[in-house]
């Protein structure tokens, strides 16, 4: 299979089992469609999301074009870059994890993220297709997730990507703590600038 290519804009990338992420949003009585928005403007909900593993937001990261895979490695054609452990993602009765661009939730719909198919995409004026997300089987529990950061050995042209990210789960019983990966001063994932 080919790698799964993603078009980011939004300077990042988030990971999300849409029945979890329903299911917070549901339990906090949070109506808005405009996720980022409201996170970005209510922190304490956005830490609350973070600590019960409803969402991973991965940024500041270049708007550009990245292989995304989970639990699989990238081929020999990549380098690791940087590698961080142990943030919290859970896994929902979806049994599915989504890998999508930031601009994904300034609208989010959860009828977007169904289990019939594996990616969200849209087509550009010169008929270029962009992936704006992909669905991953994951069984439902809860996780830590680390991120693997890639580069290839060789760039390639345009719109071929020369960046990509491994995210590895490890399942566990309960999140003990949690790492907030907006913490810039901790956190880089910009592979594109390492």
């Amino acid at each position: 299979m080919k790698n799964r290519q993603l078009e980011v804009s939004d300077y990042g990338l988030y990971l999300s089992s849409p029945d979890k992420m329903s299911s917070f949003l549901k339990n906090e009585k949070i109506r808005s469609k405009k996720i980022l928005d409201f996170f970005q403007k209510n922190h304490d909900e956005y830490l609350k999301s973070i600590k019960e593993g409803s969402w991973l937001p991965i940024l500041p990261i270049d708007s550009i074009e990245y292989i995304v895979e989970v639990n699989k490695a990238l081929s020999g054609d990549w380098i690791e870059v940087h590698k961080i452990e142990g943030f919290n993602l859970e896994v929902g009765e979806d049994n599915s994890v989504w890998v999508g661009s930031l601009s994904n939730l300034h609208n989010w719909n959860l009828k977007d993220y169904t289990n019939d198919k594996d990616f969200n995409s849209y087509e550009t004026l010169d008929g270029e297709i962009c992936y704006g997300s992909h669905r991953f089987d994951v069984p439902k529990g809860k996780y830590l997730v680390n991120i693997k950061g890639y580069k290839r050995k060789e760039e390639l042209e345009y719109p071929e990507a020369n960046y990509g990210f491994l995210f590895e789960f490890e399942k566990i019983d309960e999140f003990d703590g949690y790492k907030d990966p907006r913490e810039d001063d901790k956190y880089s994932f910009n592979v594109a600038q390492m």
